[in-house]
């Protein structure tokens, strides 16, 4: 640290200058994320110097988040429901875990060696969360589409199983489990069903709204005990703004999680009310109609990346549910690579060598898949080169 400051000039252009080295959003193509809405950025300034973590100061900031989460919980058809604005997927995800175990312990059902059964393709937040609370994943395969299949579910289910885990958008390749049918396997054993919807919840209920046939994997579904979704994703809220919505109040309680903290609902204690605001904001102002609008328009980019691709001779390792595209590309890491140095981010799959991953979200409009097709074939073109060479 400098002895004397400097003019707040000075630091505005140091900030400006770092910024400038970032990948603008219309080269960005792996990302689920995209420029927060604009009336997001407002309401997260406005709410800047809030803290959720002290609800007797920012009284009026708790009152919106109380607000942002009864919007969520009409959305996931639960309004009788509970949850807190979190930061992220993966705090969410944990709170939901430790719900489960909580549950658990209280029906008598909590072995020395607890369990959750997921599918091959779950979130890699997971493996964060299992390591740090001691819970053995018991991993099922996936069926022909890449989606956690009911009857894995079932024959994985033993007295050990304090919770399984569906994912209502894979954010690797897009596909929604069948939420509804593993819903039906596992309430009547008992156990905690947990949807992980960071990817899909603020896509599958509009894109249903447009008549697409995904399957529900909301609280309204019967057996669904928790949900994550993050509105800093699709929802285009301000970064982080995420969120774990239960189907019953009691376990959203202080005491089912942290003693001595009667105020804290969350993992963390300090918590931007700018999130709240963010999320808040965004919800009110664009209502469901707007989100459908903004869905319909993603949807039909996706599926113009598709032929696009097609028509470029890459197929597909999946047909997209969602609009994540995953392409057939060979020597796909080092493709994603080359196109990284000029200024094209993609990503590849950990499940598949040959797949390039695009996102199609916000700001990935026709003009940047246009001009995304030519670069990627010249890519593939140049490593194919490369390879032969060698």
């Amino acid at each position: 640290m400098r002895p004397t400051g400097l003019p707040a000039a000075a630091v505005r252009d140091e900030i400006a200058a770092a910024l400038a080295e970032d990948v603008p959003w219309p080269r960005v193509l792996n990302s689920i994320c995209t420029a927060p809405h604009p009336v997001a950025v407002e309401a997260a300034h406005a709410a800047a110097h809030t803290n959720l973590g002290d609800v007797r100061i920012f009284r009026g900031t708790k009152r919106i988040e109380r607000a942002a989460v009864a919007l969520l919980l009409g959305l996931l058809g639960r309004p009788q429901g509970a949850g807190s604005l979190v930061s992220g997927g993966t705090e969410a995800n944990l709170l939901a875990v430790l719900a489960a175990r909580r549950d658990a312990a209280t029906a008598g059902r909590l072995t020395e060696h607890p369990e959750v059964v997921v599918g091959s393709t779950v979130h890699f937040s997971f493996d964060k969360i299992f390591a740090a609370l001691g819970i053995t994943p018991v991993r099922v395969p996936v069926d022909d589409g890449l989606r956690l299949a009911p009857v894995s579910v079932e024959k994985a289910l033993t007295a050990d199983t304090i919770a399984v885990v569906a994912t209502a958008g894979s954010s690797e390749l897009g596909v929604v489990d069948k939420v509804d049918e593993i819903a039906a396997v596992v309430e009547p054993h008992g156990v905690w069903l947990h949807v992980d919807a960071a990817t899909g919840g603020f896509v599958i209920p509009f894109a249903r709204d447009i008549g697409l046939p995904l399957p529900r994997f909301d609280l309204g579904v019967d057996g669904v005990r928790s949900v994550t979704i993050d509105p800093h994703k699709y929802g285009l809220a301000t970064v982080p703004a995420g969120a774990v919505l239960f189907r019953d109040e009691e376990v959203h309680q202080a005491d089912s999680f942290f003693h001595g903290t009667p105020a804290h609902t969350t993992f963390l204690g300090t918590r931007p009310g700018s999130a709240a605001a963010a999320t808040y904001a965004v919800l009110r102002h664009l209502g469901r109609e707007g989100f459908v609008e903004i869905t319909r328009a993603n949807y039909e980019n996706t599926r113009y990346l598709v032929d696009r691709l097609a028509a470029a001779g890459y197929g597909l390792i999946v047909q997209p549910e969602l609009n994540i595209v995953v392409a057939r590309v060979p020597n796909a890491a080092e493709v994603s690579r080359l196109l990284g140095t000029r200024d094209w981010i993609v990503s590849t799959s950990t499940r598949f060598d040959d797949a390039v991953r695009v996102v199609v979200t916000r700001h990935v409009t026709r003009d940047v898949i246009d001009a995304f097709l030519p670069a990627l074939v010249a890519a593939d073109h140049d490593v194919r080169a490369e390879v032969a060479a060698r």
